[in-house]
């Protein structure tokens, strides 16, 4: 049976699944392999994970970010026996390739789908973050004060007690809860109107280069330097040395 391959939201048992090999695990996002059998115990995970195919669980991780036509591969890998895509066999042992647009592809479509997770992962914390602005018991209740805040002809119980708690009438109250649940409602759409913008920057990248500028730009992961090369007034001083990246989340 074939080896399947998933990417996942970082959780520390990966490492305790049977047959599970790490494969990338950077910036919150794991990639790993595992034999079918074990598949079953992936409920183990705390996060989201989804299956990929072999060409971007493999491929797609170990060409991140890559632009060179031409790479040095080991001989684990099956382009090194590849009369179509083997250049030279190097002293090292390894072999000069060039790149396949299977493989320049994988690598587009892992930058863009590590981050997708990494984009609503944050987004998700911010909405989480939004959320604790009021007590358990408060949101627990919210929905039936809402629920009664636009039907004050029939009946209220919650907002009675409420109102007389806080010695305000009952229409006072019903107008502070729904100006409340507009508040934070508006909130929430702007969260997501922002992670929706933030994820179709990504998605309608087209090569690998448009998408480095995007990891460096709000992830924190410095491009490569023979791209800075390309346009040296935006990223490198005037020593011909990359500007400075603030490291983590740009966003």
């Amino acid at each position: 049976m074939t080896t399947k391959y998933y990417i996942a939201r970082h959780c520390p048992r990966i490492t305790e699944l049977p047959t599970a090999n790490v494969i990338f695990n950077q910036y919150g996002v794991t990639v790993f392999s595992i034999e079918p059998e074990w598949v079953r115990e992936l409920n183990r995970l705390s996060g989201s994970y989804e299956e990929v195919t072999e060409t971007l669980g493999r491929w797609g991780t170990k060409h991140f970010g890559e632009i060179r036509a031409v790479v040095k591969v080991t001989d684990e890998d099956p382009l090194t026996e590849d009369e179509e895509y083997a250049l030279e066999q190097l002293p090292d042992g390894r072999t000069k390739v060039e790149l396949p647009q299977e493989r320049y592809d994988a690598a587009i479509g892992f930058m863009k789908v590590a981050a997708k997770l990494i984009i609503e992962d944050e987004y998700d914390r911010r909405f989480l973050t939004l959320k604790a602005e009021e007590s358990k018991i408060e949101q627990y209740l919210w929905n039936a004060q809402i629920e009664e805040a636009n039907n004050l002809e029939g009946e209220t119980p919650l907002l009675n007690s409420i109102a007389t708690t806080k010695g305000i009438t009952v229409s006072e109250v019903a107008e502070s809860v729904l100006a409340g649940n507009k508040t934070f409602n508006e909130k929430v759409q702007t969260l997501y109107n922002a992670m929706l913008a933030l994820k179709k920057e990504f998605k309608d990248c087209t090569t690998v280069r448009e998408l480095n500028v995007l990891w460096q730009k709000y992830m924190g992961v410095t491009m490569p330097y023979a791209q800075m090369l390309e346009e040296p007034d935006i990223y490198l001083d005037e020593d011909g040395n990359p500007k400075p990246v603030n490291p983590g989340l740009q966003f």
